[in-house]
């Protein structure tokens, strides 16, 4: 082989080199691209999924919140209807044995329950069972009694009222230890009403 062709096939072999080495850094640059873009695109796709989890979310908040404000829309007037429900019961406790024959009396008495079946049906619900665990959610403790064990109701003065879960009012109550012979409890004389009107509100 001539010297000439030596040359040839060498300077050949070198530019092949060149090209491959150029070749090399493209396929780099074109992966590095590659990468870059699916980096891009991943950062798109978590941004777009963050975004419909949060519209999810805004919709279900909205959605609550709509209900809750349906379901609580009578709480303003139900509020001040509660000064009536007090006025009512005032009115059974104190009310003499001797008019509880009268039939306006049977009539006013309808007239409370019909009222009270009426409100029932918003959610509204009364707090007011004696010999029941004491829970400072549901009643405010304006008495106490003294001794061991865990606190019960043992006299509720003043109903409470609760709609829905939540608490309108908590109860007035005296609070101690549950006693053996149940609640000190006042008993009215039997009348031969044919309503007993303290013990009906106790049942609302």
């Amino acid at each position: 082989m001539s010297a000439d062709s030596q040359n040839t096939e060498s300077g050949m072999s070198s530019g092949t080199r060149a090209e491959v080495r150029e070749l090399e850094r493209q396929l780099d640059e074109a992966r590095a691209h590659v990468k870059a873009a699916e980096e891009r695109a991943q950062e798109n796709l978590d941004r777009w999924q963050r975004a419909q989890a949060d519209l999810v979310n805004y919709r279900r908040r909205t959605q609550f919140d709509r209900e809750q404000e349906l379901k609580f829309a009578g709480l303003p007037l139900i509020t001040e209807m509660l000064r009536i429900f007090d006025g009512f019961d005032r009115a059974w406790k104190s009310l003499p044995v001797a008019l509880r024959n009268l039939s306006w009396i049977e009539g006013i008495w309808m007239l409370d329950q019909q009222f009270q079946e009426i409100v029932r049906r918003t959610g509204l619900t009364r707090i007011d069972q004696v010999d029941q665990p004491f829970d400072p959610r549901l009643h405010d403790a304006i008495a106490t009694e003294p001794g061991e064990g865990d606190p019960y109701v043992l006299e509720v003065f003043q109903a409470g009222y609760e709609l829905h879960d939540r608490v309108v009012r908590p109860a007035l109550v005296k609070a101690g230890p549950r006693q053996a012979s149940g609640p000190s409890i006042e008993e009215e004389p039997e009348t031969g009403h044919q309503h007993d009107h303290t013990h009906d509100q106790a049942g609302r």
